[in-house]
């Protein structure tokens, strides 16, 4: 048996479950942000919940795949790997800090009554660095994603994780603030 092309799917499996989060937070996340009763809101931070464990399955099933085949076939301190699995265990470690949290916060402030948002409920569901960091977040998982495939060296892999990072996280923020200042 191949262990390094048996990971290589598993890493492929992680890539799909934590872009796939990524996609759903940020559809369902707009569609979450422009709810005006709360049985609406309710539905989408429902995806939102049920997506949730994608994030971290991903990040697990991509941590281990790549240290095996770290271990297979690259047996060094690679900056692509060392950047890769610094950033993937932070996008972890951020979203159970920032983003669980948030939509923890949110389920709270809907309650279980059918009204319409209120204002306060709407600052928090349309707070901009809260959706900053997830697009964050997202950022850094492509940074990782082409660091793998172009595989820099150290400031380069760093350089591109983090300007990525800064880049969807700004554009999140610019766009859930352009959307509230609407509202």
């Amino acid at each position: 048996m191949n262990w390094y092309q048996l990971m290589k799917v598993l890493h492929f499996l992680g890539l799909i479950a934590l872009f796939g989060f990524f996609v759903l937070a940020s559809r369902a996340g707009a569609r979450l942000r422009a709810s005006t009763t709360t049985s609406d809101a309710r539905t989408w931070l429902g995806l939102l919940e049920v997506a949730r464990p994608m994030l971290p399955s991903g990040v697990i099933m991509l941590t281990v795949s790549g240290a095996v085949m770290t271990g297979i076939s690259w047996r060094a301190a690679y900056p692509f790997v060392v950047v890769g699995l610094v950033a993937s265990l932070s996008i972890w470690a951020a979203w159970a800090v920032v983003g669980a949290r948030f939509l923890r916060d949110v389920r709270e402030a809907l309650g279980d009554g059918e009204a319409l948002v209120s204002p306060s409920v709407a600052r928090l569901i349309n707070e901009p660095r809260s959706w900053g960091a997830i697009g964050a977040l997202n950022g850094a998982a492509m940074g990782v994603l082409v660091i793998m495939t172009l595989k820099p060296q150290w400031i380069g892999s760093i350089a591109i994780v983090v300007a990525l990072s800064a880049l969807l996280g700004g554009a999140f923020v610019r766009t859930v603030s352009r959307q509230r200042a609407v509202r």
